[in-house]
């Protein structure tokens, strides 16, 4: 295996492995609110996200920041309930679209410090830093895309066959995704 693949499907797996539980309820806190047909705006969002990921793990692994690892998995754990929340107080998709953007970007800051440590040993001997996290940042947003475009198609699916509705099930995954992330905290 080269080293592009290794560090995509590193990326891939940091997405998509039942370990990142918490990146995986973070993006469907983000995306719950959205339809398959709005793909321009979950693009968006997502890229704004792995933007900002890209961005402080960057800072990180080049040590420009330090922070406390502890602190940034509650930190994390706080940008799911937040998000989350967001869902169920706003009723404006208008509004709501606007400040799901603004989460993803910062609060991507505070997920990209989530993971740090753990990219810091992975790149240990490596000549430079930039094209591993490139690699590594090509196979999250890979990820995030494919994991958006399966869970929002079947959303439509499950609320087309029981005829939900659509604001319902919005409140009641992030709901779920709150009490799953304050049993975390």
């Amino acid at each position: 295996m080269n080293e592009f693949e290794l560090f995509f499907k590193l990326g891939w797996q940091h997405i998509l492995s039942l370990s990142s539980w918490d990146h995986l309820l973070f993006l469907t806190a983000l995306i719950v609110v959205f339809e398959i047909k709005e793909y321009k705006k979950i693009l968006l969002l997502i890229s704004l996200f792995t933007i900002a990921h890209t961005t402080s793990l960057l800072l990180s692994a080049y040590q420009v920041i330090k922070v406390n690892e502890n602190w940034v998995e509650k930190l994390i754990l706080y940008t799911i309930i937040i998000t989350a929340f967001s869902n169920l107080i706003f009723t404006n998709k208008n509004l709501l679209d606007r400040v799901h953007y603004y989460f993803s970007l910062f609060f991507g800051l505070i997920h990209g410090l989530g993971f740090a440590t753990d990219f810091k040993l992975m790149v240990t001997g490596q000549k430079t830093i930039l094209f591993p996290v490139l690699e590594f940042t090509l196979g999250i947003e890979t990820a995030q895309i494919s994991f958006a475009i399966v869970f929002l198609i079947l959303v439509m699916i499950l609320i087309k066959i029981f005829g939900w509705n659509k604001t319902n099930f919005v409140k009641i995954i992030s709901a779920m995704i709150i009490g799953y992330s304050l049993a975390h905290v």
